[in-house]
């Protein structure tokens, strides 16, 4: 089957122009207060590094900080890890400093010119990421403008980029997220879909080159995006029991497949080396809190699309359509069939499987907006198939669609307004707010809890709280289960024995509970305790009471506090506790770590370590 774009239709191409000129003006009439912020900004690291600071490993932490103090960038440095040698490896990958490269030189060159603070952050440095998004967003409408042309009439390929920008997050990417990735590897997929099509038509050397580059630059800026080699692969793929005469098929231009391997490994070699250099390891996970990671053999798939949280059913109802015209490829877009179900599945496989499923501040489901190049040939599959339909279909089928667009429209407007949060949504939020344009009285309380950044000594407030008793630990000689050589019998807070802490011996038992056993609930606060006591001759050891969570025997939403003995004579035991809110627990068997730590070389005794739940009531 040869595949070659219709003929050129102006109406296809006027509406590309206009949504992005709607998009610009909107983005330039308002644009972000400071686009080089929170994930932006540990993304964009790379460049100043490089190229201004001359500094690339950030050994001197320094230059990144009086950026953050000058520019309001990030809250905390969790953008950067430092390692034992000093140096400090940035956490996301660098393939969208590599697309932002020529923009960013542009704005240092006028930076220079102008007298704007060349440091890397100042006015032209913004507005060339902005600029950079516009320009990459045309690109990528334009590119999906001639991969829709190929199956369908000018007519349908209009109506499936209104709905694809405007009935849809990437809208809300592009104006409110707008130095995100999501919108950039946008336009890389239409780019992995247009090259598909050319080099599977004549298979050039040429355009099996261009496929490798764009395939390794998504890999790049986002490694999970190396799913998309799918699609080329399985192009043509007439059935899934026909695979292995398919891969034959596709052998026979194995110098090409090399290539393409090799170009694959040249484009991700920087990367691999930045590791290398900084770290020691080729491959190196810099999502390194044991808190968050993937999850593949517990995919949160249910969550992902209909959670009233994130559920991208929920928030971009249309790819609900889209998802119906899977089932429609086989007849209207023969030859991608295959390559998009797979990767529709797998793609949603991935994405579902990191434990962080709502992927932090967004609206709707932000990992899924660069699919959406993919997902219009689906969508255009609908619109194909309502158009060989009667009247009265065709015409139902255009409200639901108009419907749609105008709901995810409303809802991206509402986002604006703070009624949708970007997290925190819930069952009775959304209710509270669905049709609203105005905040009701208490929406604050429908959503879920705020997790607390800090937490201590203060009560939080209880009320709608059930309470109960976890666990309490002494240390009696009944406990058979303990060590019997922290003991001391000479002295305790309860019972006969106390708990001796000293240099060898610097940790007390840990109570060890799943999460799974102590509640289903969105969260619980735990009162956590101690006993404590102070030497007859004065002394003041320095000991912590520690609560944690452990993954596979790591540690995350971990707090140490220390005991201030200040108010406690000499001889006498004291109390010491503090509030600790359960954090984004990511697996069930995680477990509830709670236990003493002596910080000293100070000998000191501890008691009756304590655990107290307090459980949101199903009312609150």
């Amino acid at each position: 089957m040869t595949l070659m774009p219709r003929r050129e239709g102006s109406l296809s191409l006027g509406a590309a122009v206009m949504l992005w000129c709607i998009v610009a003006f909107a983005l330039v009439r308002t644009p972000p207060i400071n686009i080089l912020s929170w994930d932006t900004f540990g993304y964009y690291l790379y460049l100043p590094a490089t190229f201004i600071h001359h500094d690339p490993a950030i050994h001197d932490i320094g230059w990144v900080q009086q950026a953050v103090e000058r520019y309001n960038s990030t809250a905390t440095l969790y953008q950067v890890q430092q390692q034992p040698e000093g140096g400090w490896v940035l956490k996301y990958p660098m393939g969208l400093a590599v697309l932002w490269f020529p923009f960013f030189l542009v704005g240092h060159a006028v930076a220079m010119l102008t007298g704007a603070p060349a440091d890397g952050f100042s006015a032209p440095y913004q507005w060339a990421i902005i600029v950079a998004m516009l320009c990459y967003s045309l690109v990528g409408l334009l590119v999906l403008r001639r991969v829709l042309l190929t199956f369908f009439t000018d007519g349908i390929v209009a109506a499936v980029l209104a709905l694809v920008v405007m009935g849809t997050n990437y809208v809300h990417q592009a104006l409110y997220s707008t130095g995100m990735p999501h919108v950039f590897l946008f336009t890389l997929y239409a780019a992995v879909l247009w090259y598909t099509l050319r080099w599977h038509k004549d298979h050039r050397r040429s355009d099996a080159f261009t496929l490798a580059v764009i395939m390794g630059l998504l890999a790049l800026a986002r490694p999970s995006e190396a799913v998309c080699v799918l699609i080329p692969v399985l192009y043509g793929l007439d059935s899934p029991s026909n695979w292995r005469q398919h891969l034959k098929g596709l052998w026979k231009w194995k110098g090409q497949l090399v290539m393409v391997a090799m170009v694959l490994l040249v484009v991700g070699a920087p990367q691999l080396l930045y590791w290398k250099w900084l770290t020691g390891k080729l491959l190196y996970m810099s999502y390194n809190n044991p808190g968050e990671g993937f999850e593949f053999l517990h995919p949160y798939t249910w969550e992902v699309l209909f959670s009233f949280r994130k559920g991208w059913y929920i928030y971009t109802p249309l790819m609900a359509v889209a998802t119906m015209g899977l089932f429609l490829l086989r007849r209207h877009v023969s030859v991608l069939c295959w390559s998009i179900i797979v990767f529709f599945a797998l793609n949603l496989y991935i994405v579902s499987s990191w434990s962080c499923w709502w992927y932090a501040d967004s609206f709707g489901q932000r990992a899924l907006v660069q699919s959406y190049a993919v997902m219009a040939l689906p969508l255009g599959a609908v619109l194909h198939w309502l158009r060989q339909r009667s009247v009265a279909w065709r015409t139902s089928g255009l409200a639901v669609l108009v419907g749609l667009t105008l709901f995810n429209l409303f809802q991206v407007h509402q986002g604006t307004l703070g009624l949708i949060h970007t997290s925190r949504m819930t069952w009775p939020a959304y209710k509270a707010v669905f049709g609203r344009l105005s905040r009701p009285e208490g929406l604050e309380k429908l959503w879920s809890v705020e997790r607390a950044l800090i937490m201590g000594h203060s009560a939080p407030d209880l009320k709608g709280y059930k309470s109960w008793p976890l666990v309490v630990m002494g240390f009696d000689s009944d406990r058979t289960e303990l060590d019997v050589s922290g003991r001391t019998d000479s002295l305790a807070f309860d019972g006969g024995s106390g708990w001796l802490l000293q240099q060898g011996r610097e940790f007390t038992p840990a109570i060890r509970i799943p999460w799974s056993q102590i509640s289903n609930a969105d969260h619980v606060w735990f009162k956590v305790s101690c006993r404590i006591h102070r030497p007859a001759d004065g002394r003041r050891p320095a000991v912590a009471l520690v609560t944690t969570f452990e993954h596979k025997g790591h540690s995350y939403a971990y707090m140490a506090r220390d005991a201030d003995t200040t108010g406690t004579r000499a001889g006498e035991w004291m109390e010491m506790s503090y509030w600790y809110q359960s954090p984004e627990v990511r697996r069930p068997d995680d477990l509830l770590l709670v236990y003493v730590w002596l910080r000293d070389t100070l000998p000191a005794v501890v008691d009756r370590i304590e655990v107290t739940v307090h459980e949101p009531t199903a009312e609150r």
